[in-house]
């Protein structure tokens, strides 16, 4: 059985909330740095990891920071237009 062929053209756009996506990845990563601390407090090395973690959570940060005002703009701009018949 053969599907059918699905061009991007065809397919509406995702609607993705990207604040609470950055704000997952953010404490995944806050997740993460504390596995990272306790298995440095049982003497285990884990080589750069707090570092990596802290990037993370940066830069999560920073998506968020970006993501909130965008989603605030989309949110004003959706209500100022009149509903459709």
């Amino acid at each position: 059985m053969r599907l059918p062929e699905t061009r991007s053209e065809d397919l509406p756009p995702v609607r993705v909330n990207t604040v609470t996506m950055f704000l997952t990845g953010t404490v995944a990563w806050v997740l993460a740095l504390v596995v990272v601390l306790v298995l440095q407090a049982t003497g285990r090395e884990v080589s750069g990891g707090v570092q990596i973690c802290l990037t993370g959570i940066g830069l999560g940060l920073l998506g968020v920071a970006w993501a909130v005002p965008r989603q605030r703009r989309a949110q004003r701009r959706e209500a100022a237009q009149p509903p459709t018949p």
